[in-house]
Formats: C-alpha cells, structure tokens, sequence
C-alpha cells in the first residue's frame, strides 16, 4: 500500500471514528440491532467467549467496557485457548494477561458495515491501532475477513458480531498477541 493511500485509508478510518459515538438503539450493524447492553455484558453473556471476559474481569477492566466510552474487541473464542492450553490465572500472569488482551483492543464503535467501508475505501485493508503497540490490518479474504497483529499474529473474524450501547465484538480464532510473561 502506497503513503498515498495508507492515508486516505487512515483519514477514511478518521471519518467513520468520529461518525461513531456511544452508540444507540438507533444505530444498526449488518448483523442487526445494537443491543442495549454494554460490551462487558455481551462478553459475560457469550457462550464461546467466557475466557476473554474472565481475563478482563480478572485485570479489573470489566468496569471499563461497562462505561461509556466505544471499544471495538477482537475477541479471541474459548476454543483458541483451549486449544493453546494457556495459563490464565495467577498474579505473576497479571501483567501479561493486560498486554494480551490490550492488543485486542481498539478505541472507537466500529461495527461490520464500518469495516467493510473503511476497506473498500482504502484499496483492499484498513489498520486499526490497538489500545496496546500492535496496529491491526484487516482485509478481505475469499472465506471472510483476515486480521494481522503488526507483530504477524493473523485471525479471522468467526461467527456473529456484536454490538452494545459502547462498542462491538468480534469473534476471532486466534490470537493477536502472544500471552507472555511481562517484566513488572
């Protein structure tokens, strides 16, 4: 992708962030109506997703996807950690367990349709920059969106989004971001 349309593609992205505030019940997805739950619930409510929100639960950031501010989370199924046999728990994790599921972050209410735009906008991907130091590149694929970590973690989005009052989940299988001993 040139300098020229990286930009356009980032001033693109610009527009649908500002465009997208809260939400509401007014506002729709391509997969429906904007529930009026908040990202927090729609995690804790998910039947494949219960692992993402027992690690925001557990690092205290259940009460920030609670709020009012949009996020957009690239929510990794219970089967990729199964599947990776990953050690969730205890405290020496902690830190680690927040840099994981930063990088599956993004500021803003981004739903599908929004995606999809943004991508057709900028000549075949866009890039999100996560709320940890990955910026996330997602483009079309013959079988559906693919997601690349900057770092070259790749996922592709499976199932359903979901959208709430402040934000949107996307379900994806695999992980963008190593789980990773961190340094305290």
């Amino acid at each position: 992708m040139t300098f020229d349309n990286r930009l356009a593609a980032m001033a693109a992205l610009a527009l649908l962030l500002t465009g997208c505030g809260t939400g509401g019940n007014e506002e729709q997805s391509s997969e429906g109506e904007v529930s009026s739950a908040t990202v927090a619930s729609l995690l804790g409510e998910a039947e494949n997703l219960s692992q993402v929100s027992d690690v925001l639960g557990d690092v205290g950031l259940q009460s920030v996807f609670d709020g009012n501010a949009p996020y957009t989370i690239f929510a990794p199924t219970d089967e990729v950690f199964a599947a990776l046999d990953l050690q969730l728990d205890g405290d020496e994790m902690r830190a680690a367990r927040v840099a994981m599921i930063r990088e599956h972050i993004v500021p803003g209410f981004l739903t599908l349709q929004d995606i999809e735009t943004a991508i057709d906008g900028a000549e075949g991907s866009v890039e999100l920059q996560t709320m940890g130091t990955n910026t996330l590149t997602i483009r079309r694929e013959v079988d559906g969106l693919l997601v690349t970590s900057s770092d070259g973690a790749e996922a592709h989005l499976v199932g359903p989004a979901e959208s709430g009052v402040n934000g949107t989940i996307f379900p994806i299988d695999a992980l963008l971001k190593d789980l990773e001993p961190v340094d305290q």
